[in-house]
């Protein structure tokens, strides 16, 4: 076998769905790591044994130390490409080779039970994190699969769900999948919020596209303003105060600069009154936007405006970066409306701790512009592009309509690669 590192799906639970190939590779090794549940049907086979716990720095250290002399399997739940350990492995041990083979999956396993297809099903998780934009997920996706752990119970989740009046959906909750006291239950939010669930169950929830029901008085209340794909919401529809605002037509062309994914992980330095925060958080439905901003009538601003346009995916930040940055998620998109006069704590705070990542900037000032330019290459960033964009609003004159300019704005973007 070699040096390879072999990660063995396990199927979710039942060793009757450990297909024939993972059996053997388990025989043959002298090695095995992974939950305790996944080890205990192979005890008799009296193989060396490490179970997973709060102990991954000390597995990772000894596959390194073993994998040249031993022949070591990881034995992952479900699938290890879903949600599972193959992720970590390939992070941590990038040196050795492994060979993956897949099990069925919970969530293949669930489907089948159900008798739905799962190709077109959107996946995510909750375990050990809150995923404040989960409901945005669930009510932009006819099938949404949720992996749930922890206070993220199926009860809990439902409950929000009918609190934020997403009512008309169709709920199914898997738990112990496979075992023998598997139990499978299907009812509306309202109906599943008022039961109770064992960790880590499975949900699939599904709609027709009408999720929001009548009785979704919140959600009334609050509505989105903007439904459409593309940036670009006018200026009049920010609840606005004394803080400034990144234009429209700015705000559109700095967005398209950033080149966002849909789980883009995303800081908005100087984010003002979150017109650029709440943009960003409509597009990166599975990522996450840190709006850091040092005023105080700004951080109520973003709060009213990410209120407003009903997205949940907006972390605010009262503090002035770099200093504020500390502790955060390291962010793959950076845009920059204000410094405070740190651009060089910023630039070097970007240089130091992040990878791969974009940077946009505005500025309005030649010295400004010259300074992050000056900084972005001094510290190595690449594709560094430039542009003016000079903007004119028509206003009536009479009966007739004249062209008023706007102060003309740099956009600076660049990109960091290690």
């Amino acid at each position: 076998m070699g040096n390879k590192l072999y990660v063995i799906g396990m199927g979710p639970g039942s060793e009757k769905l450990v297909h024939p190939a993972a059996r053997e590779l388990i025989e043959n090794c002298d090695v095995l790591i992974g939950g305790r549940r996944n080890l205990e049907p192979y005890a008799h086979l009296s193989k060396e044994m490490l179970v997973i716990g709060n102990n991954l720095d000390e597995i990772y250290n000894y596959i390194r130390g073993n994998i040249e002399k031993k022949r070591i399997a990881v034995l992952a739940s479900g699938d290890p490409g879903l949600y599972g350990i193959m992720s970590s492995l390939k992070e941590n041990l990038p040196q050795v080779e492994m060979e993956v083979v897949p099990g069925i999956s919970s969530l293949q396993y669930f489907c089948s039970k159900l008798h739905i297809c799962w190709n077109d099903i959107a996946i995510t998780s909750v375990h050990g994190r809150q995923q404040s934009q989960l409901y945005d997920i669930i009510k932009a996706n006819r099938k949404t699969a949720v992996f749930t752990g922890g206070v993220q119970s199926p009860d809990a989740i439902c409950r929000k769900m009918a609190e934020l009046g997403l009512n008309n959906a169709v709920v199914a909750v898997g738990e112990n999948l496979s075992y023998e006291n598997e139990r499978i239950t299907v009812g509306s939010p309202d109906e599943i919020g008022k039961k109770t669930f064992g960790n880590l169950s499975l949900m699939i929830i599904q709609h027709n596209g009408d999720i929001t029901g009548a009785q979704s008085q919140r959600e009334i209340s609050t509505p989105s303003r903007w439904e459409y794909s593309t940036p670009g919401i006018p200026d009049h529809l920010f609840i606005r105060g004394d803080v400034p605002m990144t234009k429209e037509e700015i705000r559109s062309v700095s967005i398209s600069k950033l080149r966002l994914k849909n789980d883009s992980i995303v800081y908005d330095i100087g984010a003002g009154t979150g017109s650029v925060s709440v943009e960003c958080g409509l597009v990166c439905r599975y990522g996450q936007v840190f709006a850091i901003e040092k005023d105080g009538e700004g951080v109520g601003l973003i709060e009213k405006n990410a209120g407003k346009f009903g997205v949940r995916n907006i972390t605010i930040v009262n503090g002035e970066a770099p200093a504020a940055l500390k502790g955060l998620p390291k962010p793959d998109r950076i845009f920059i409306g204000g410094t405070g006069g740190h651009m060089e704590e910023i630039l070097d705070w970007i240089h130091r701790e992040c990878r791969d990542v974009r940077v946009v900037a505005n500025t309005v000032t030649i010295e400004s512009t010259c300074e992050i330019i000056e900084g972005l290459k001094k510290r190595g960033f690449g594709d560094i592009e430039i542009i003016n964009l000079s903007v004119s609003r028509d206003r009536e004159a009479g009966e007739k309509h004249i062209m008023t300019a706007l102060n003309p704005v740099y956009i600076i973007s660049a990109e960091k690669q290690v």
